[in-house]
């Protein structure tokens, strides 16, 4: 499976977003979107997504048009986790979980036992099969996020879209949400495409890396290819050193001392 954008164009009003954008990401890949702040990281990913309209170009679910597709069709191939998301702060960690399924679901159907079995892998997935019976507001910044990628993972996409997954996370928690997407991508197969911040993040687990700068695409392609001194200078206007250390697969990335 692949979800391929065509010339896309995105704008708020009058302001031009995201201008002939032309991306690929596919099944079985983590794919990492990065750019400085306002570059149009977000805006691009939910376009991918259908979240936001493009008035121009097409974006494509292998080889059919993503405006074909019904909301619940389209959820049993891609699910989206956006920056901001809420839940009644009564909810069960396993209620909001067991909403994920919607999609297989008619208005009136319940959970029946295969709903069950999935909902329960992607609590034990995500590490939160130990919460199943806290209220959500009683999980911390890094539990409350493993949820929410337990109750997408219950719709069973093919590919899982992440909006800045470590945002408002400390550093420990970071960690542990970037385990995490290595692990669900390793083991399940399922396709992520995330927005980061953290050039080291990126680096470290992407499989391919789309650099967006003013709204385009500026660059794309492996990590260590294209997360290089002469791309932190154009794009984010710093001087760093790539450093290889014997022992590690990926490099490393030295900011220079700041005077």
């Amino acid at each position: 499976m692949e979800i391929k954008a065509q010339n896309i164009e995105i704008a708020y009003g009058d302001y031009l977003a995201v201008k002939d954008m032309n991306i690929l990401v596919e099944k079985g890949k983590i794919t990492t979107i990065i750019g400085p702040n306002g570059s149009g990281k977000s805006t691009v990913l939910k376009g991918l997504t259908r979240l936001l309209n493009y008035r121009k170009g097409s974006v494509y679910l292998d080889a059919r048009n993503l405006k074909e597709f019904s909301a619940k069709e389209l959820a049993r191939h891609i699910g989206v986790l956006p920056q901001m998301h809420s839940a009644p702060p009564d909810f069960q960690v396993k209620e909001l979980v067991s909403y994920g399924r919607m999609p297989y679901q008619k208005w009136y159907e319940r959970c029946n036992e295969e709903d069950q079995r999935i909902i329960d892998w992607a609590m034990q997935a995500t590490g939160v099969w130990e919460l199943r019976e806290k209220s959500i507001n009683e999980c911390s910044g890094g539990e409350s996020q493993r949820v929410w990628i337990a109750t997408v993972l219950t719709q069973q996409p093919e590919i899982l879209f992440l909006d800045e997954p470590t945002t408002y996370l400390d550093i420990s928690h970071q960690q542990e949400m970037m385990r995490l997407v290595k692990k669900l991508n390793r083991e399940s197969g399922i396709g992520v495409v995330m927005v980061l911040h953290d050039l080291s993040h990126a680096m470290e687990v992407s499989d391919w890396v789309v650099v967006i700068k003013n709204g385009k695409k500026y660059d794309e392609g492996k990590p260590e290819d294209v997360i290089n001194p002469r791309m932190m200078r154009e794009v984010y206007d710093v001087d760093c050193d790539i450093i290889n250390i014997p022992g590690r697969e990926k490099p490393l990335i030295a900011y220079r001392e700041i005077s």
